[in-house]
């Protein structure tokens, strides 16, 4: 019996395998991706529902037709996005505090942890007031095949594996998913008076992929679409000079992290050299995508320290 964890949890494993492998012997091994194919293939993703949550277009462009909605190891994922959407969790009637949250989930640019990174984080989010925007950005497209997709996702980490875990993934997705971001943070900065929010704060929040969205958010806005704050759960960050009037950072990381490990100290430094506000947690193990996931480690605790944070800081109240 497998445990029930996300497909970026299964393939950061296979990833750790293949790295001890090959220096341990010196030669590229492919036993750690062997591993992982062939167990994603006795666990194929399987058709699910969409969300009860109706979307918010963000684009004309594209369609909601190719959102490919799935179950894997007893996760929510989506594909194929091509038309991007806000997804509104919204607080209790009478609970919201005026702060707003896009929520931006991980998966390689080629899917979205839509449970653990999204609506999970929402939904505790929203139980403290938080008016919160699960954000289905832009993703590279994947085969409708199972098989065929579980192939594409392990060249993708597999390259990940040959040219270092902190190299960065270079396709048309990446651009796409900034502009998509930096359209979420207008669309609701634009429609604040609809929901009650703050438009002095209204943040962004992303995992993994999701994090260096964020970042790139977080690297290139106008008035419009400048984020108040912003979150990097286990992400990276674009090679950019950080802006002078740059958000407070909430960053957090498990030392163990096979992926990202590395990734959040130079945000912190940078963050900080520039005279800005920001905080790191480093925990000792999580691994990559702990996200909502009960690890049994400190990092099953980020989501109060990210409420700590943002009390600490005046965005949501003690």
């Amino acid at each position: 019996m497998h445990r029930s964890i996300p497909i970026r949890q299964v393939c950061a494993a296979a990833l750790m395998l293949l790295a001890a492998g090959a220096h341990a012997q010196n030669t590229p091994r492919k036993s750690g991706l062997d591993d992982f194919v062939r167990m994603a293939q006795a666990n194929p993703p399987r058709p699910a529902p969409a969300p009860s949550i109706p979307p918010i277009p963000l684009s004309a462009a594209g369609s909601r037709a190719t959102d490919m909605w799935e179950t894997m190891f007893g996760q929510t994922t989506l594909r194929n996005v091509t038309q991007p959407a806000l997804y509104p969790v919204l607080p209790p009637p009478g609970q919201a505090n005026g702060t707003a949250l896009v929520i931006a989930p991980g998966g390689a640019f080629l899917s979205l942890s839509f449970d653990n990174e999204g609506l999970l984080v929402a939904r505790r989010l929203a139980e403290r007031g938080v008016t919160c925007f699960v954000l289905a950005y832009r993703l590279d497209p994947t085969p409708q095949d199972p098989a065929a997709f579980m192939q594409v996702v392990a060249k993708r980490f597999g390259g990940i594996a040959q040219h270092g875990k902190d190299s960065a993934i270079d396709t048309p997705a990446v651009a796409q998913a900034q502009d998509d971001g930096l359209a979420a943070l207008r669309w609701v900065r634009a429609h604040a008076a609809d929901y009650g929010i703050d438009t002095k704060r209204i943040g962004m929040v992303g995992f993994s992929a999701g994090g260096r969205v964020t970042m790139d958010v977080a690297t290139a806005y106008d008035a419009a679409s400048r984020p108040d704050f912003i979150g990097v759960i286990y992400g990276s960050a674009p090679k950019r000079p950080v802006p002078g009037d740059a958000p407070p950072i909430f960053l957090a990381v498990a030392a163990d992290d096979g992926l990202r490990g590395q990734a959040s100290i130079p945000i912190f430094e940078d963050w900080r050299a520039a005279g800005k506000s920001a905080e790191l947690h480093v925990y000792a193990a999580g691994d990559h995508g702990f996200g909502m996931r009960r690890m049994g480690t400190t990092s099953d605790h980020w989501i109060e320290h990210f409420v700590q944070w943002m009390q600490a800081s005046k965005l949501v109240p003690q």
